[in-house]
């Protein structure tokens, strides 16, 4: 089909994909560009993939994913600390990561093994690629290539409330671990991961009040393009000083900065197809950009070699990978707005707060947190009883058999004809994504003025409604004083477990 293929962009989706098309079809002409002069440092510290990620990896490529397994460093759980109480385990030693800059040099070899074409130093456009019969554009969420295709594209973009700096360092934290820390600037809370034997991946996030209350903004402003906010750095090693045993933080161009959600409607125009951050993001609480990017390298090269058309290839690969993109997207959108509103819950018990954090997607439910961590399972459920069972596979149903004395039922699930029957009540709807915006402010105010009886949040049946009434559902349970119910479908019994568990819910109606 085509003999030329130029990609812009040797992140981990250029240097992986222009790897496999030379796998697959020697014949090939794969030229990548880099802005980057060869040995210039990389930004960014360590990058995290899963054993699903390693295990496509293997299906593609046995020996670039052997390389990159034995350069990884893994075996590490996930902790969530706090001032002054213990350490509680979200869960076990399941986590791989690896540095960016060495993930990148083992791609960068395995690429030219094959014959690829790297050119170093080049900051491409698409006019510099009217040769290509393919451009793929690689070139990351700051996209130039996207930014000139908008039009064809259909760009969305959203940024985050919370602010973040990725910073390192230069130790391997013992675990993984998430930690807040209520200072007098505000309340921090910070991401580590150890990715090599003496370094670790420290990311911290502000709200908007910490935001305010440390006066980063006027620290920010001071920072040229390109350098780093040194005074806020120094403010951090003091607020995480314990974490850090004292040491610095290691800091790479670190700033503050906002995470932006990016959409488009099509991942290709004419003869360009985009890949990896360039055509998708999501959440960096959740997972990788770099497992996805790693991911669509693999679906596009297997498109571009298989199929008789430029057209027929694109069509293959969007279609592949659309679906589980758009997935990991809504669930991490899901724990983004967790990490986004953290300080509303931070007045819960670290097991309450545990729980609240594994169920906060909605691809786990209580009784999956509770087969690896089932202690702390049953210290979060304290609240609706002393006699918690022990057997992870009764906990669903023995959150949901639990009597709700406020409104006289005698259980938390309910069908919408007992619940008539038995009490009065009103519904609102809500099914977007944004519970923590504007617009659900006001339809919290609006459930705030009005009478005493209890809510039942309603919507569409789709997955993405479903998550946003149970998240809505929690912003009025705290905010408001209302007895608050979702509806949601009898299949989706885990979620209704888990919404009254960590609190979004005081009960659930089915149809």
């Amino acid at each position: 089909m085509s003999r030329r293929i130029e990609i812009i962009g040797a992140g981990p989706a250029g240097l992986y994909v222009a790897r496999l098309l030379k796998l697959k079809q020697p014949a090939l002409q794969v030229i990548v560009h880099e802005r980057l002069s060869a040995g210039a440092a990389t930004f960014g510290f360590g990058v995290g993939l899963t054993e699903a990620t390693m295990r496509n990896l293997v299906s593609a490529d046995p020996e670039t994913a052997e390389q990159i397994r034995a350069a990884s460093f893994a075996g590490h759980t996930l902790t969530f600390r706090r001032d002054d109480t213990p350490d509680v385990t979200l869960h076990g030693a399941r986590n791989l990561a690896i540095g960016r800059a060495t993930l990148l040099s083992i791609l960068t070899d395995a690429a030219t093994r094959v014959g690829v074409e790297i050119n170093n130093g080049v900051k491409a456009d698409l006019a510099d690629t009217d040769q290509a019969d393919v451009v793929i554009a690689a070139d990351g969420v700051r996209s130039r290539t996207r930014q000139k295709l908008s039009a064809d594209l259909g760009v969305h973009e959203a940024l985050g409330r919370s602010r973040f700096v990725w910073c390192g360092v230069d130790f391997a934290v013992e675990s993984a671990f998430f930690a807040a820390v209520d200072a007098p600037e505000g309340l921090f809370v910070a991401h580590a991961y150890p990715y090599a034997e003496d370094r670790s991946t420290f990311l911290i996030e502000v709200d908007e009040q910490t935001w305010e209350s440390a006066d980063l903004a006027a620290l920010d402003a001071l920072v040229p393009p390109g350098h780093t906010d040194q005074a806020s750095v120094e403010m951090l090693n003091r607020v995480f000083r314990e974490s850090l045993a004292g040491r610095p933080l290691l800091t790479n161009r670190t700033r503050w900065g906002r995470f932006t959600a990016l959409s488009l409607d099509r991942w290709s125009a004419g003869n360009t197809v985009l890949i990896g951050d360039a055509a998708h993001t999501a959440h960096y609480t959740l997972g990788s950009g770099t497992k996805l990017a790693l991911e669509d390298a693999i679906a596009l090269a297997e498109a571009l070699t298989g199929e008789s058309s430029i057209a027929a290839a694109f069509t293959v690969y969007e279609d592949l990978r659309r679906a589980p993109v758009e997935r990991f997207k809504r669930l991490a959108g899901r724990s983004q707005a967790w990490w986004e509103s953290y300080r509303r819950r931070a007045d819960r018990s670290t097991p309450e707060l545990a729980l609240s954090y594994m169920t906060r997607a909605g691809n786990l439910g209580i009784e999956d947190y509770a087969r690896d961590q089932l202690e702390t399972v049953r210290a979060a459920l304290a609240w609706l009883g002393n006699d918690v069972p022990s057997t992870p596979g009764t906990l669903d149903d023995w959150v949901l058999s639990r009597q709700l004395p406020t409104l006289g039922l005698s259980c938390r699930l309910v069908d919408a004809a007992t619940l008539a029957r038995e009490t009065d009540h009103e519904t609102i709807e809500w099914n977007s994504a944004d519970v923590w915006g504007s617009d659900a402010r006001a339809k919290v105010d609006q459930a705030a003025r009005r009478s005493g009886l209890p809510l039942v949040v309603e919507g569409a049946s789709d997955l993405e409604s479903i998550g946003a009434r149970i998240d809505f559902a929690e912003r009025v349970h705290i905010e408001t004083d209302r007895v608050v119910g979702v509806r949601l479908p009898a299949e989706a019994r885990a979620q209704a477990a888990a919404a009254i568990g960590a609190r979004r819910a005081d009960f659930i109606v089915t149809a």
